[in-house]
């Protein structure tokens, strides 16, 4: 099966231009929207549903100035082959909660945490390759203070690591906006300031016990609203492919977040970073966001050991990837977190 979340040009084209309701009969739907209270955006990129805005954007490949400008702000020039300004942003005025994904936060974390390169022949051929392509401007190494200069042709496991991770894995989970009034914003009256003192704490991020009620999200009720994102994606050089991908569904009851970075080096890893994103929809409750986390990174090797598929073919794409790494039963971390005021 082909992913419908790639722009590659052997593959299957990205969702269509514009977001759209669940394929289920939509003016059920839109009927269960109205009756929520809630409404379409007149633009027609999401929902108002409970105190809740969901808007999805979405662009082309960044083209040669916008690319130009996100290099300058990351200070890289090796970026994936493609880049999109999509985004999504859901906000909460009233508790003054916005989580906003993009790949631009997606690639300042990949160069923060900076992972130790995959170190293998292939890499050395994607080095160069890129660095004929996009020239020499490696991000800086800050795990090393190395100037992060291409690796050679020779590169193998006795050289130094002094480069960076070319398969662009960023632990990237979302960005969280609020702690003050939105861009532009005034307060119209002395009354809206103090009712708004409350809401003015940075959010963040706090362990929990709490999961994604999964239940909920099996309910057979209407769903107002669904789309999918690409933030970037490359194939490495025909090396393998990593993407960084977003799904987003607003029920009647609660919305739901899918993020995924997905990494296939053919015939040496996989490496899986899941983080959903759950909330239920109640305008008289403070809403509480719900962030699970699940990390995989497996040699094929480890695979093939365990009686999973060795070959890259099984893994075209994250959807199935994840298939045959859940049914693999191999190493997992999880974390677990809700959304809360900081101190």
């Amino acid at each position: 099966a082909r992913s419908v979340m790639t722009s590659f040009p052997d593959r299957a084209p990205p969702p269509d231009s514009a977001p759209h309701f669940a394929p289920a009969d939509v003016t059920d739907a839109q009927r269960a929207l109205r009756d929520a209270g809630g409404a379409s955006l007149s633009t027609h990129d999401g929902v108002t549903v409970g105190g809740w805005e969901v808007r999805t954007s979405r662009t082309p490949i960044l083209g040669k100035d916008a690319l130009a400008g996100l290099e300058a702000r990351l200070g890289t020039s090796h970026l994936p082959e493609m880049v999109y300004g999509s985004a999504l942003t859901l906000t909460h005025a009233e508790s003054n909660t916005k989580l906003h994904f993009n790949a631009e936060d997606a690639l300042r974390e990949w160069l923060v945490e900076n992972a130790p390169p995959l170190k293998i022949a292939a890499a050395a051929r994607w080095a160069e390759a890129h660095r004929l392509r996009f020239g020499t401007g490696a991000p800086p190494n800050t795990n090393s203070g190395s100037s992060g200069s291409a690796p050679p042709l020779g590169w193998d496991e006795t050289q130094p690591i002094s480069d960076y991770d070319w398969t662009f894995t960023t632990p990237y989970r979302g960005s969280v906006m609020g702690g003050g009034e939105a861009a532009g914003e005034e307060a119209s009256s002395s009354e809206d300031c103090s009712n708004r003192k409350t809401n003015t704490q940075k959010k963040s991020w706090m362990s929990t016990q709490k999961r994604v009620d999964r239940g909920a999200l099996m309910a057979r009720e209407p769903i107002l609203f669904f789309d999918e994102l690409t933030l970037y994606e490359s194939e490495l050089d025909d090396n393998g492919e990593s993407s960084v991908t977003i799904k987003v569904r607003v029920m009647l009851t609660c919305w739901f977040v899918l993020m995924r970075f997905w990494m296939r080096c053919d015939g040496v890893r996989v490496r899986l970073r899941e983080t959903r994103f759950f909330c239920k929809i109640d305008k008289n409750k403070t809403p509480v966001v719900i962030r699970e986390s699940a990390r995989r990174d497996e040699s094929f090797v480890d695979l093939k050991r365990r009686g999973a598929p060795g070959n890259a073919a099984a893994y075209p794409n994250a959807d199935e990837a994840a298939s045959v790494l859940l049914a693999a039963g191999g190493p997992v971390e999880m974390e677990f977190h809700e959304l809360g005021d900081g101190l």
